[in-house]
């Protein structure tokens, strides 16, 4: 399948100004999106999930953000020369900013980026980056990559009827539709999403629906501007097991058929193994593992990264919970963020770093290696 999406070497920091240090919230990651397939990216809380996604979205507007890396794209053919001359802005060169029909977003970023050592601190203009990414995100965010955040409620204005916000989403991208066609094309989209008596619904105010309806309003709204890429962070988070598959089962109905591409992001490496046909696990702000879902997640004796492997076996499945089995922990806590981490991050709670791979691990993070087909792992256990 062509690719629809590369994103390579993402770095995106945080300041904290009580610390006087920076937060290392995502650290030269790399995902390949392969169209119409659908990618978990996968990992404990505030590993950098969510960041990721807002990266991809230019979502990220806290300094200094996004420091470095490529996010290459393929626009809709409508949107693809608006971006290209959005990009193109201001520079008098213009290579390297496609491969094939995409097209790098984050292009010319370097430029607004100074970096120091002695000690390490870096200058970025982050209000002309914004401003320069701003425009060419204009072609970009709803128009091809829309995204499913994490709480619906929070996402929708308490004070707008449902209706109304998603008639105003849908008017937005299409400006030759008169009032009744809107209405009739927010009928259907709420009706796709498997929402009863929609017409109820299109007069309800937020405060009225439950989690579960709230959350399939959200996806109506994602969906109305006919994107490429659906991004869905954590989408079941706060739904009981029932609607928690009902929504794993909506998004699985919707992305083929509106022939969409999927991220899904979840901590519930279960729920991503329903769906996903290539995952990424994540773990302080690194990509750690990343290949296609029977690699990752099927194969019991093939090789994983030991965070891998320590999240597939602390997760339980329904059965685990009924039977009142007892839950498998990770020892050990998540690395600082705000302490540069020489070597990998995972070390102190791996159990197989010992003896000649643990010195090795203490040195540098391990690089990717490939241990199959598109199987990506940093780990010098396959060194």
């Amino acid at each position: 399948m062509p690719l629809i999406a590369s994103l390579g070497g993402l770095k995106v920091y945080f300041y904290d100004q009580k610390d006087k240090r920076f937060i290392r919230a995502v650290e030269d990651a790399s995902l390949s999106i392969d169209e119409g397939s659908v990618l978990g990216l996968v990992g404990e809380s505030g590993c950098g999930k969510t960041v990721t996604a807002l990266s991809m979205m230019g979502l990220v507007d806290s300094e200094p953000g996004i420091v470095g890396g490529e996010f290459y794209f393929r626009p809709k053919g409508d949107d693809r020369r608006s971006v290209i001359h959005a990009i193109l802005r201001g520079f008098r060169e213009s290579r390297n900013y496609r491969r094939g029909e995409l097209v790098n977003l984050f292009y010319g970023l370097e430029n607004f980026i100074e970096f120091r050592h002695n000690p390490f601190t870096m200058i970025k203009d982050n209000e002309k980056w914004l401003r320069r990414h701003n425009r060419i995100m204009e072609y970009i965010r709803g128009r091809n990559i829309s995204m499913i955040f994490q709480n619906p409620l929070r996402s929708l204005n308490p004070f707008t009827p449902v209706g109304a916000q998603l008639m105003k989403t849908i008017g937005r991208f299409n400006h030759e539709k008169d009032e009744n066609e809107i209405f009739e094309m927010a009928m259907g989209l709420l009706r796709s999403t498997l929402l009863y008596n929609p017409e109820s619904i299109m007069k309800m105010y937020p405060g009225s629906l439950s989690l579960g309806m709230a959350q399939r309003v959200i996806i109506a709204i994602a969906l109305a501007s006919n994107p490429t890429l659906l991004i869905a962070d954590e989408p079941t988070s706060g739904l009981d097991t029932t609607n928690r598959y009902r929504i794993i089962d909506l998004l699985e109905t919707i992305i083929d058929k509106m022939n969409l591409t999927l991220v899904l992001i979840s901590h519930n490496i279960h729920i991503v193994g329903l769906i996903a046909t290539n995952v990424a696990v994540m773990y302080a702000g690194i990509i750690v593992e990343s290949g296609g879902k029977r690699d990752v997640l099927g194969k019991k004796h093939g090789p994983k990264h030991p965070y891998t492997r320590a999240l597939v076996s602390s997760m339980p499945t329904d059965s685990d919970i009924k039977r009142g089995k007892r839950l498998r922990v990770i020892q050990g806590t998540v690395p600082d963020n705000k302490i540069a981490i020489r070597g990998c991050p995972f070390i102190d709670r791996c159990q197989y770093a010992k003896g000649k791979i643990r010195r090795r691990c203490r040195e540098k993070c391990p690089d990717p290696v490939e241990v199959g087909k598109n199987h990506l792992i940093r780990c010098y256990l396959y060194y």
